[in-house]
């Protein structure tokens, strides 16, 4: 089974925990959880200029979150992240 490699980013960490929780069911793995609030300055920053929203307009990505899904599911994985408030990042 082919995986996808995927990263966002959430608010807060019940997002994130929500978003596990889905991700799981999808025969998701390798969940990774972490508050980075100082390393994703510049990341929130790019995605604003990229969307074309002011940095302030964003919330604070203040935790990561990173999982490998079957390649199958990943439009449905990243549909739960945004349903759930985050916002995709690169891997």
């Amino acid at each position: 089974m082919d995986m996808e490699s995927m990263q966002a980013g959430f608010a807060t960490q019940d997002q994130a925990e929500s978003v596990i929780k889905k991700l799981a069911s999808l025969r998701g793995d390798r969940f990774r959880l972490e508050r980075t609030r100082a390393a994703l300055s510049d990341t929130r920053t790019e995605f604003a200029e990229e969307s074309g929203l002011a940095a302030s307009t964003q919330a604070p990505l203040e935790f990561t979150f990173s999982a490998n899904v079957p390649g199958d599911a990943a439009e449905q994985a990243r549909a739960v992240i945004a349903e759930a408030g985050g916002r995709m990042l690169e891997p």
